[in-house]
């Protein structure tokens, strides 16, 4: 999947899973994506709803929080 990034331009995303869940009468799929650089991005979809913009979750956070959950 190609995702356009303000700063960085075209980067091309590879799909790692897709998840599914129900919250209060709302289903909710999320597709979890990986660049070249190690950032996760999270492409949320509502259903009955708009698109939710993708959240990206960059490789230093993403290290951050797993050394953390780690102590």
């Amino acid at each position: 999947m190609k995702y356009s990034d303000p700063f960085l331009g075209e980067i091309e995303l590879t799909k790692l899973g897709k998840t599914s869940r129900h919250l209060m009468g709302e289903s909710i799929i999320e597709t979890i994506y990986v660049d070249d650089w190690g950032n996760y991005y999270i492409d949320t979809y509502l259903i009955g709803n708009e698109k939710q913009p993708m959240k990206k979750i960059t490789k230093t956070l993403f290290d951050r929080i797993t050394e953390l959950t780690k102590q």
